[in-house]
């Protein structure tokens, strides 16, 4: 018999808890919806700030390599010239590569002949303007 009244007793009294304890109100769901707002912003920033770096990166080895494909070029012409644009290393009865990539953003390399022994190889970064301060050069590693 006791043990029936315990079992009612924890009956009424979990019942009793039910019944007095609502749902959240709609400010604690702000709360907790704004909380997880700040986080997801924190976390998106970093994400793709390491995808910026991620692209730069790939851009300046992508110069490189180009670089190096221009003086093979100067190297094996006669008599010693530049190409006078990217896609010269690709013709020619030796072409140095398949086909001139785009950089990261989509954008077309830019090459410059700056003298007979001088040139630049540039990306307009991503703002995909030439000039600008965001602008990767084959310079800047000099």
């Amino acid at each position: 018999m006791e043990n029936t009244v315990q079992k009612n007793i924890r009956k009424t009294s979990l019942r009793q808890v039910m019944a007095t304890q609502r749902g959240m109100t709609i400010v604690e769901l702000m709360i907790v919806m704004t909380i997880i707002a700040s986080i997801m912003g924190v976390i998106g920033y970093n994400v793709f700030g390491a995808l910026t770096k991620a692209d730069i990166s790939t851009t300046k080895m992508e110069i490189g390599k180009m670089t190096e494909m221009v003086n093979t070029y100067y190297l094996s012409s006669s008599p010693r010239q530049f190409p006078n644009s990217l896609e010269d290393l690709t013709t020619g009865s030796s072409p140095l590569a398949k086909k001139i990539n785009k950089d990261a953003w989509g954008n077309d390399y830019i090459f410059k002949k700056i003298s007979n022994r001088e040139f630049e190889i540039l990306s307009a970064g991503p703002d995909g303007s030439e000039g600008t301060e965001d602008d990767i050069s084959s310079r800047e590693e000099e």
